[in-house]
């Protein structure tokens, strides 16, 4: 296959996925915390949105590997967000399952938004970075400890849990994942596995 051709099927597939990662950005938004952020200050905006966040971020990362810009920090944080917090989704799903799954129609949705994160999950797994200094690491650890705090022991902006639902299991998960997934990102990168994505990764 000539090289322009695999350059081009690349770039589509990098178009698919930002407009894929767009549209689930949309539907977190409009559809999971849209209420969340109408009863936020203003101010805590950038904690309440864990996962349309960062597949929105997701999608400008793509965006701009179209045109050969990157940010390898930027890539690391882009990285371990996608992970965290859609292990975290998916955790939480699993665990509250008896509310989530209580009717065809929430269980519907509940399956939706397990798929979907499950795409999210490989988004983050593109490992879309090449090389982080040791500070750069730890400025991102810093970023999700600090949004971890704020989510359960700050002004509480994790996203709304079901009604009786005990906070400590997701608070408990949500630290776990910060460390386990900071540090599965490098170590993945470092031996080379990851989801392949050309022009990407």
């Amino acid at each position: 296959m000539p090289a322009w051709s695999k350059d081009l099927r690349g770039k589509a597939v990098l178009a698919l996925i930002i407009l894929g990662s767009l549209g689930g950005m949309l539907f977190g938004y409009l559809l999971t915390y849209y209420v969340q952020l109408s009863e936020t200050s203003l101010a805590w905006w950038v904690f309440v949105p864990d996962c349309p966040l960062y597949v929105g971020l997701f999608a400008v990362l793509a965006y701009f590997s179209l045109f050969g810009i990157r940010s390898d920090l930027f890539g690391l944080l882009v990285s371990v967000g996608c992970m965290k917090y859609a292990a975290w989704t998916m955790f939480v799903l699993a665990f509250y399952g008896p509310q989530y799954y209580a009717t065809p129609v929430l269980a519907l949705e509940s399956t939706l938004l397990f798929v979907m994160h499950v795409g999210m999950m490989l988004e983050g797994l593109t490992l879309p970075f090449r090389n982080v200094s040791r500070a750069g690491a730890a400025l991102v650890l810093a970023w999700f400890l600090l949004n971890d705090l704020v989510d359960y022991f700050g002004p509480n902006l994790h996203p709304y849990l079901p009604a009786g639902a005990g906070v400590f299991p997701p608070m408990a998960f949500a630290f776990a994942s910060t460390l386990f997934f900071t540090g599965a990102a490098l170590y993945l990168w470092r031996e080379g596995i990851r989801v392949r994505v050309p022009g990407l990764s």
